[in-house]
This record gives structure tokens, C-alpha cells and sequence, in this order.
């Protein structure tokens, strides 16, 4: 199962891998926003630093709205404003715990896959019609 991991710090890159990977699952990695968007239809999970250079609270943001239904993790959050502002479905913070990271890792796949797709696709369009400003006061748009 391949999970997508966004973040630009290679320290906590090889950590989340190491976790992952001895839980069987597939890291890949997206050192930025562009990245993630052109790999994230082939992921059944991603993980975003919230603390990326590009924007991390945005991009789950721009991956919702871009149509990703599935489950969405946010890392490193400075408040769990940014999780409802995201579209995140859960966070972690460091440090990382491998138990902790993997449980939400099984939890979230779980759920998700005792949603409909109605319901989630249903939901994301709703929370795409709010826009957050940014600190300049206009929307980030990703090609």
C-alpha cells in the first residue's frame, strides 16, 4: 500500500520511512507541493508537513479540492486550527512515536474504507466552497 509523505526535511523523511516500511507499507516521497499533486491519485494515504516551505496547510487544502477523498494527515501542526482549516483528517507531532504514527496510519484506512464514496466526495465538495484567506489576504493556487 503506498503512502505518500510531503515534507522537504530529510531527518523526518527517513524516519517516517523507516516506520512505514517496517509496517509493511510503501513511502514514497513529494519534496514539494507540485510533487504531491502530480503523485497523489496513485496513494491510498499522505502525510504533509505542516511545516513544508510551499505551504503544507494549503496544500491538503489543494489536494481536496483537487478531488482526493481519502485519508490525509498532517504533520508538525502549530494549531489544531490548522487541521480544521486543511481538510486534514488527523495530525501528529513530533516527535514521532512508530506506534502512534502507525495506528493512525490503520485507523484512518479503516474508516475510509467503511465510508461510501458519496459520502466523502459529498463532503470535500462542500469544504472546497470555504476559502481561507492567507496571511496576504488571497488563496494559494498550485498549477
Amino acid at each position: 500500500m503506498n503512502i505518500l509523505v510531503v515534507v522537504d526535511a530529510p531527518d523526518r523523511w527517513l524516519k517516517l520511512a523507516q516506520f512505514l516500511r517496517a509496517a509493511h507499507y510503501t513511502p514514497r516521497l513529494a519534496q514539494n507541493a507540485l510533487d504531491a499533486i502530480n503523485l497523489f491519485p496513485e496513494v491510498e494515504l499522505i502525510m504533509v508537513d505542516a511545516e513544508l516551505s510551499s505551504g503544507g496547510v494549503e496544500l491538503c487544502r489543494e489536494l481536496r479540492c483537487r478531488g482526493y477523498d481519502r485519508p490525509l494527515i498532517l504533520l508538525a501542526l502549530d494549531s489544531l486550527d490548522d487541521v480544521r482549516l486543511s481538510g486534514a483528517d488527523d495530525w501528529l507531532e513530533y516527535p514521532f512515536y512508530a506506534p502512534e504514527v502507525i495506528l493512525k496510519v490503520e485507523l484512518l484506512l479503516t474508516r475510509y474504507r467503511l465510508w461510501s464514496t458519496q459520502t466523502t466526495s459529498s463532503f470535500y465538495a462542500d469544504f472546497c466552497n470555504i476559502s481561507p484567506a492567507t496571511e496576504s489576504g488571497q488563496p494559494i493556487k498550485y498549477p
